[in-house]
């Protein structure tokens, strides 16, 4: 897997689930043996792209794409209270353990936030320490199972 293969993943990955980031970055790690903080980069980077539109158009996909409207919708009603009072840490539980997923939370945040620019440096933050420590834990699985 190349690099830009990752980065494309990622991208692609954060709206469509079945393109997994987390599992193209321990892939790419141990298949390339790069430094987890590196690889990180490029697929938070990748994210970045993704979560930069969302936030950016997601109202107008959502207007467009009824099945990703119904699963944003279902976040707002659950999660639209919170969000609205304690934004940054729904942004970084979102960034760094996937619920609410990044793109509902991304595509949600401008309209349900009192202050929505700072959260999406604090998904893209907490998207690269997941990825690093998905990369680390697969560095290190790869030394003691060769694949």
């Amino acid at each position: 897997m190349s690099p830009g293969a990752l980065f494309g993943i990622a991208v692609i990955g954060t709206l469509f689930w079945v393109a997994s980031p987390e599992a193209a970055v321990a892939l790419f790690t141990t298949t390339q043996r790069w430094n987890p903080p590196l690889v990180a980069v490029v697929a938070t980077g990748g994210q970045a792209v993704s979560a930069t539109l969302l936030f950016l158009f997601g109202g107008e996909l959502r207007r467009r794409w009824r099945w990703f409207d119904q699963r944003c919708e279902r976040v707002r009603v659950r999660l639209g209270e919170r969000m609205a009072r304690r934004a940054p840490v729904v942004a970084a539980v979102s960034g760094l353990l996937g619920f609410p997923p990044l793109s509902l939370t991304a595509t949600l945040a401008p309209a349900l936030a009192p202050r929505p620019k700072p959260l999406l440096p604090i998904l893209l933050v907490m998207r690269f320490v997941r990825f690093t420590v998905i990369a680390a834990l697969a560095t290190s699985a790869a030394r003691w199972w060769p694949w």
